[in-house]
This record gives C-alpha cells, structure tokens and sequence, in this order.
C-alpha cells in the first residue's frame, strides 16, 4: 500500500545531530510514512545511527552511497521513494511532532502540489523566525506563488511538502556534487507545479550548524555554484514575468575577503559587472560579454 509521506534524509556527518532529527521523524502524529535515510559515504558514526533506529522502526529504509553531495543523496532517495508526497529533511534539524499530518492535511483538502509551512531557524546564541504563516492561504499563479514562499531570498525545500506526481511529471533532479542545489529545484517546483497551500502552526526546524555544507568556508567552488544558482534564477524569473528589483538581479560572480572583511567583491547586473572595494566603492566597470 503506497504510504502518505515518504520522508528523504540525507546523511553526512552528522552523528551529533541524527538521534534528534530521526526522534522527530518518527515520532509523527501521522504514523504512515516510509522513512528514507541515504547515508551519502558519511565518515563518522552515523551509519550505526541510522541501522539502530532500523532494526527498531521498520518504516526506515537505510541506503548507503559513495558521496554525491546533498543533492545527489536527495536524488538517490527520491529514486527510493514510493509515497503519494515527498518531504525533504535535513539531518542536523528537526521538525514539530504534528508536522507531517498537518502540511499532508492540507495539501490534500487543497488539492495542491506543494503545502509550506514556517522555519525556525536556531543557532546557538538565539532563534528566530525566518518564515512564518498565521493563516492558511491557497495561491495559483506563479508570482503569487514566489511572493508567498520568500522567494527570493529565501530558497527552502525543506519546509515543503511536495506532490510525488509533480516531480515526476517535471523530471526534477537536483543537481550533484554542487552547492546551492535548491535555488533551480524550487525556482521550478514553484513556476512550473500547481497550487500551494501554507500552514500555520507547525513548522521546521533549521539548525545553522557551522560545520554544515553551505555555512562553512566559501570556498571558489560554492562562489561559482552559488553564482550559477542565482544567475539562472534571474534569467528564469525574467521568461516567467517574474518582477525583481536590482537587490536580486544582482548577482555576486566572485569576492574575497580578508578577517571576516569583504575586500573587493564583483557583481554582475542587467549586463554590466561591477568590481566594489569593501562592498561599497565602485572601482571598475565594463559592460558583460555572456560568453561566461
């Protein structure tokens, strides 16, 4: 029998975080979920973690992969999947006890492909909300939808319950061994899927963990993936009448930094790059040749 949910988790290196993040997942108030945990060539313990909770819940299905990045690890769990919703969680965060029944509560009396709920985002000093909803709201059109989800700046696909059938139907892949992989997922998800339903009162739980993929040293590497992230966004708001102002159009190419201080960063916008020194002194002009 297909289940309602099934819940993809990525592992890596996360043995510190798994135990609470897996203790929220099978905890849920909706028992009938299928829990794919994609151990992604993690080099701790966390292996022994997630066949632990096997051997006691046999909703958990344990996969293990040389590493293909978080995108590649989704993908393989995607692939795994069979239920009528797929939900993306993180393996450093966790989510409410009535997360799963309320987001599959209301995609389904909505008849939507995506229900959204809130995030709250915790670091060690303090927490707060980066997206909350105190109403439910049903939207259709593609701008509206944008608007709704934060988007941009706020790229989430964690937060989101997703029809199965949508993705299939979209042939959604996130992109492999590269960072930033949520930006085109989503940015398609949301122009491209059918009705979004938020809720209210239940939400996720974003751990800002220094160590983890996005929030540790950016490196060349995350520069130019984050660079190429943002600047298909922008091209595929401008075909889909997407309107954003020049915060957004803006998109940072390279910067370098010395002390935690930016000392010259370079940003391309409508076809003109511009090098600024300390972020805030334009130095250099030229007019962008696409070629890049």
């Amino acid at each position: 029998m297909q289940p309602k949910v099934s819940v993809i988790v990525p592992v890596y290196n996360v043995e510190r975080f798994l135990p609470r993040c897996l203790d929220s997942i099978v905890g849920q108030t909706l028992r009938d979920l299928e829990i794919i945990c994609v151990d992604d060539g993690s080099p701790d313990r966390s292996i022994d973690i997630l066949n632990r909770y096997a051997a006691q819940d046999d909703r958990i299905r344990v996969i293990s992969q040389e590493n293909r990045g978080l995108g590649g690890a989704r993908n393989r769990g995607f692939d795994a999947a069979t239920g009528e919703f797929i939900l993306y969680v993180d393996s450093d965060d966790w989510i409410d006890p009535d997360y799963c029944e309320k987001l599959y509560a209301a995609a389904v009396g909505a008849g939507a492909d995506v229900a959204c709920c809130s995030i709250r985002k915790i670091r060690p000093s303090h927490e707060k909300w980066t997206i909350r909803f105190d109403r439910t709201e049903e939207v259709a059109d593609v701008r509206s939808k944008f608007a709704v989800c934060h988007c941009p700046p706020d790229f989430y696909v964690m937060n989101k319950l997703l029809r199965r059938e949508m993705l299939l139907r979209l042939e959604l892949r996130f992109r492999e061994h590269a960072y930033y992989e949520d930006v085109e997922y989503l940015m398609r998800v949301l122009g491209e899927g059918g009705r979004l339903v938020t809720v209210p009162d239940t939400a996720y739980r974003y751990v800002v963990n220094g160590a983890s993929i996005t929030k540790s040293t950016q490196t060349p590497k995350k520069q130019h993936d984050r660079y190429l992230a943002h600047k298909a966004f922008v091209a595929y708001a401008d075909a889909h009448g997407i309107r954003l102002g020049k915060r957004y159009r803006s998109i940072t190419r390279r910067f370098w930094t010395l002390g935690g201080l930016t000392l010259l960063k370079i940003k391309e916008c409508d076809g003109w790059e511009t090098w600024r020194l300390f972020d805030l002194i334009p130095v250099f002009f030229k007019r962008k040749n696409d070629g890049n």
